[in-house]
């Protein structure tokens, strides 16, 4: 039989607030999981005590105790990535997908920008309206992607261009003045700066949050245990 390490990814063992494989992970009494430090971290840093995740808020502060059976899977599956490194003969960066410009009426060149303003993406030669135009200087550029709608703000269709460290997630301008007007906000760029500045737990990249509880992959991982106990046996 496979082990179960081969099984399960990094995402599903992804602490939502570093962004890293957990390390001494904890379970709120909502279901959620996260690094242990994180967390405390998170709360010590708010005014009330709530889930970073679904926001349920706790009249007093839960105590926080390891949960052995995910963190023995975060640390088979840690195993299983250095095997993995170790036996690589070398290590090839990933190829990005290759994003075509929007604006290309006949053969559609690759794009090297693409606007979160305007929600398109750009070849050099159409790009340059927005380095020449006063207006179109302003609007937020960056590396070409597929998914730009991932990047707008889905309730007021502005790009999100900020953080919110109190719900630790992306949000734009008009954001932070109605749901998030109290809140502490800063520039995605400089939060991307703070993150890779301070110690990390793996040589993953920051890439999107994923919000994942224990309560969407637990049934999966008791199959694979005890089906694995039956065999051993």
């Amino acid at each position: 039989m496979a082990s179960s390490s081969c099984l399960l990814s990094e995402d599903q063992l992804q602490c939502s607030i570093c962004l890293d494989v957990f390390t001494d992970p904890v379970s709120t009494p909502c279901g959620h999981n996260f690094c242990m430090i994180c967390l405390r971290q998170y709360w010590d840093s708010g005014s009330h005590c709530q889930c970073p995740v679904c926001k349920t808020k706790f009249h007093n502060r839960p105590d926080l105790c390891v949960n052995t059976f995910i963190s023995g899977l975060a640390a088979q599956f840690k195993k299983s990535v250095q095997v993995k490194s170790s036996r690589a003969p070398e290590k090839h960066p990933l190829k990005r997908k290759k994003v075509l410009c929007d604006s290309c009426s006949e053969e559609k060149l690759e794009a090297v920008k693409s606007c979160l303003d305007c929600g398109v993406s750009y070849c050099e030669t159409h790009l340059m309206p927005h380095k020449t135009a006063a207006k179109l200087k302003k609007h937020k550029l960056m590396d070409p992607v597929e998914t730009l709608e991932d990047y707008i703000c889905q309730k007021h269709e502005r790009p999100l261009e900020l953080f919110c460290r109190d719900d630790q997630t992306s949000v734009c301008q008009f954001c932070t003045e109605t749901d998030h007007k109290t809140h502490s906000t800063v520039p995605i760029e400089e939060e991307l700066r703070h993150r890779r500045t301070r110690p990390v737990k793996t040589t993953a990249e920051v890439q999107q949050m994923i919000l994942l509880g224990f309560t969407e992959f637990i049934f999966p991982f008791f199959f694979i245990f005890a089906v694995h106990l039956y065999n051993a046996d």
